[in-house]
């Protein structure tokens, strides 16, 4: 596990930092590669449940855990105990011989030290990576001086640390990688699936920003770019398909997942039949009605911006003509008074 991990690509620059889309890339690789690794206690299932955040079967193995032949036999004896009082049927133990007990203990226990040792070599290999200024608040003690034990930290922990230590992007990149997924415009030399799946990807980049995305605005996307197919003769297969969903689905319908699923079977049937390389090369044209209803929205909030700014002038004009009429008329109060003091 440690020489996969230290094979991942971490871009950094000269001062040894990193940002946080390579972050989140290089995390996607080790993701990756415990999904690959062998488990014996669920084979085909991966290690990924060691770099879970709650507690699951891997996260809570301690490194002193272990089998033996009595604790097989009895947990099997109990297993057919369960099993004959839900069939109402005498059940024989899987495991019935010390032998076969010893030898499901030892496979357990390999399984675990397993384990425990791709736990031990992610985080050394993610400290590598990273550096251990980044990890140390995970992996050493609150004084820093010992090292913590494998049983008293998780991999998410040392994951969640890396993300935290990358450069932070500014606001104003992630609103752009925002307006990225709403004016993301199809290849439709592809199919359909594809872009979606390329859509998928924008948007789990910007979640990765703590941004979210919910199906209406992905459903949105699509059926945008979809629109904008069927006004051309290369897309004519489509045209079928989305009048069937715009009678099937209000404009100002909320979709959800399924309503999304839906959408994607209907296209699916007419992306089949339709002719992938009559497509043109995508163009800016998709994008300029996504791009005018931005700008509009930005002129607005100029508009916005500007009435409010002459708003305050002109409550501000208002309060100092105000103020001065206040001090003109106190000043000739005075004045008055002076003069009827000097006639009397």
């Amino acid at each position: 596990v440690r020489d996969l991990i230290n094979e991942l690509p971490l871009n950094r620059n000269e001062s040894g930092q990193y940002n946080h889309d390579d972050i989140t890339v290089f995390i996607k690789g080790v993701e990756r590669h415990f999904k690959g690794l062998y488990n014996p206690l669920h084979p085909g299932q991966g290690l990924s449940q060691l770099l879970a955040q709650g507690p699951n079967t891997l996260t809570k193995l301690k490194s002193t855990d272990m089998f033996d032949a009595a604790a097989v036999l009895k947990q099997s004896a109990k297993e057919a105990a369960a099993l004959a009082k839900q069939t109402g049927v005498d059940e024989t133990p899987q495991i019935a011989t010390r032998a076969d007990a010893q030898d499901e203990a030892d496979r357990r226990n390999y399984a675990i030290q397993a384990a425990i040792g791709a736990k031990e070599g992610a985080a050394e290999a993610v400290t590598n990576k990273v550096g251990s200024d980044i990890t140390d608040s995970v992996l050493r003690n609150a004084d820093g001086n010992d090292n913590k034990s494998v049983d008293e930290y998780t991999l998410y922990e040392v994951l969640q640390a890396a993300i935290q230590g990358a450069i932070r992007p500014t606001m104003t990149k992630i609103l752009s990688q925002k307006v990225a997924v709403i004016n993301h415009k199809f290849d439709f030399r592809k199919t359909i699936a594809t872009n979606m799946e390329i859509l998928r990807a924008k948007v789990n980049r910007v979640t990765s920003y703590g941004i979210t995305h919910d199906e209406t605005e992905i459903t949105l996307a699509l059926l945008a770019n979809i629109d904008y197919a069927t006004h051309h003769d290369w897309g004519r297969e489509l045209r079928p398909a989305m009048q069937e969903i715009r009678k099937r689905y209000k404009y100002n319908h909320t979709h959800n997942a399924i309503s999304l699923a839906d959408i994607l079977s209907e296209l699916a049937a007419a992306d089949a039949i339709r002719t992938l390389s009559d497509a043109p090369e995508p163009s800016t044209e998709s994008a300029n009605a996504v791009n005018d209803t931005v700008s509009l929205f930005q002129d607005l909030m100029q508009a916005q911006s500007d009435y409010e700014e002459s708003a305050f002038a002109v409550h501000s004009d208002s309060e100092s003509s105000s103020n001065t009429r206040q001090k003109s008329s106190r000043g000739k109060s005075r004045e008055r008074g002076n003069n009827g003091r000097g006639r009397s």
